[in-house]
């Protein structure tokens, strides 16, 4: 009890936050934002272990154009100063500001601890990620969801096909060659005894 009065002020004051971005998410909801870009974003303070921070972090979209154009929501991978080395987490890349010189965006995004937001909740834009560091992060969210093994089994699918069909190939290959000896076999000597007796032996290899 005297753990959460003395959290009572920040739950208060957390409260005073949504309930103005409560009110400014009619006119956030046609916002649009795309994939990679990074906002400020206001997740406020929430139970137990879920991630709980008074101020604004550094959120990555990861959310699918579609629904950043047409939801009011969307859906975004919070970005820490946590120095674990875990899958769920992605060290980034620093990114400069040219102007100034300053660090503008660092950290490690954290995959395990994605989340669906109100447009409402996002602040200033930040950064855009470069591809590579998307396809790092992809593959964190990959593991956290355990979506792996289903694209590994595909994986392996695909993978047994190819070598079906390179053996498809290689037996037709096989029998085109076969074909043409054959051909030149009647071409030389028709259907004599020979003809036939040599046709036998190449038939049987």
């Amino acid at each position: 009890m005297n753990i959460e009065l003395a959290n009572a002020e920040k739950f208060i004051e957390w409260l005073k936050t949504k309930s103005h971005l409560n009110s400014i998410s009619s006119n956030a909801a046609g916002r649009f934002v795309k994939r990679g870009q990074v906002y400020w974003c206001h997740f406020g303070i929430n139970i137990g272990s879920e991630m709980s921070k008074t101020s604004p972090r550094p959120a990555i979209v990861v959310q699918n154009y579609i629904g950043n154009f047409k939801s009011p929501n969307t859906i975004v991978v919070p970005v820490t100063h946590d120095s674990g080395t875990l899958p769920c987490l992605v060290p980034l890349t620093p990114i400069i500001d040219k102007a100034t010189g300053n660090v503008i965006l660092d950290g490690q995004a954290n995959t395990a601890n994605i989340v669906c937001v109100s447009k409402a909740r996002l602040g200033d834009y930040i950064a855009t990620l470069s591809n590579s560091e998307m396809k790092k992060v992809d593959e964190s969210l990959a593991q956290s969801l355990e979506l792996m093994r289903y694209y590994k089994e595909l994986n392996d699918k695909y993978d047994k096909l190819l070598e079906y069909n390179k053996k498809v190939k290689n037996e037709r290959n096989e029998a085109q060659d076969k074909i043409r000896d054959i051909r030149e076999l009647i071409d030389k000597y028709g259907f004599t005894e020979q003809a036939q007796k040599s046709l036998l032996e190449l038939l049987d290899k």
